[in-house]
């Protein structure tokens, strides 16, 4: 459950001490997924593993920067991916999902290429249309994929976690959308103006987005086609353990992982789970 008294949080260094663990595991995972044929299916599920490893570690750069609005918009994004996935692993439709972002993101391109406005866009890197997506974008015009994004609330309530959107996804919503106080503690953090007011606390935002970064590989894992160790479950229970008690089990963990990489051992078996 939420915790709402501020002295229930960890100091910073102890976040980022999970979030360098964090990091590695996420990246040995990612190895893993690199050293198979990948499908499909394994290769959204391994960038959305590579994306909430790369958000986690922004919202501390953004920490860092005294930026803590923007801390709470990465930490609504990843929410917003582990609805996704969740939702993605519920309907089995990874194939449907990758070529209904393809087809968006090319519609989105060659509405730019397309403006007279633009016109320099044609020669451009950045919205480059290859011959290949022109005819796969072609075929899939005659027969569009049919599929929606999952509403957060409904996601939520799914994984029997409502809570994630009423305190999570819809708190930080605020921060995405303006509001009338809008930079107001951005104003102090760079004027160094005096008095200065009793702005909130937001370590919050280091520890939640830890936890969900933490849901959101284990989640992957349960999705992919590979069977992984039981350990590598065991190192994020261990790191939710440490957001929530303060438990430093994950340490442990962390090091047989070490080990296991250092004795030749994959972690994941060589078999693969039937999808």
């Amino acid at each position: 459950m939420p915790k709402f008294n501020i002295d229930d949080y960890l100091p910073v260094e102890t976040y980022r001490d999970c979030l360098s663990a964090f990091h590695a595991i996420s990246g040995l995972i990612l190895f893993e997924f690199a050293r198979e044929n990948a499908n499909t299916r394994d290769i959204i599920i391994r960038n959305f593993i590579a994306r909430s490893d790369m958000m986690t570690r922004s919202v501390f750069t953004l920490w860092d920067l005294h930026a803590y609005q923007d801390c709470w918009i990465i930490h609504r994004c990843l929410i917003d991916r582990l609805f996704h996935l969740w939702q993605l692993q519920q309907s089995d439709e990874f194939e449907v999902f990758e070529a209904w972002s393809f087809f968006e993101q090319f519609k989105a391109v060659n509405r730019v290429r397309s403006d007279p406005e633009f016109s320099g866009a044609l020669n451009s890197k950045f919205f480059e249309i290859t011959p290949e997506q022109k005819v796969r974008a072609s075929a899939i015009q005659k027969n569009p994929p049919i599929w929606r994004r999952p509403k957060a609330e409904d996601a939520a309530k799914g994984l029997d976690m409502g809570f994630l959107y009423r305190f999570g996804y819809d708190f930080a919503s605020s921060h995405i959308h303006p509001m009338a106080n809008d930079g107001q503690q951005d104003f102090y953090t760079i004027t160094k103006l005096e008095p200065v007011p009793d702005f909130p606390e937001h370590r919050v935002v280091l520890s939640n987005s830890l936890l969900i970064a933490t849901m959101l590989v284990q989640q992957g894992l349960n999705s992919s086609t590979l069977s992984w160790r039981s350990l590598v479950y065991d190192f994020f229970d261990d790191l939710r353990r440490m957001l929530g008690t303060g438990s430093e089990e994950y340490k442990i963990s962390f090091l047989k992982l070490g080990k296991m990489i250092e004795q030749g051992m994959r972690l994941c078996k060589q078999t693969t789970k039937k999808k």
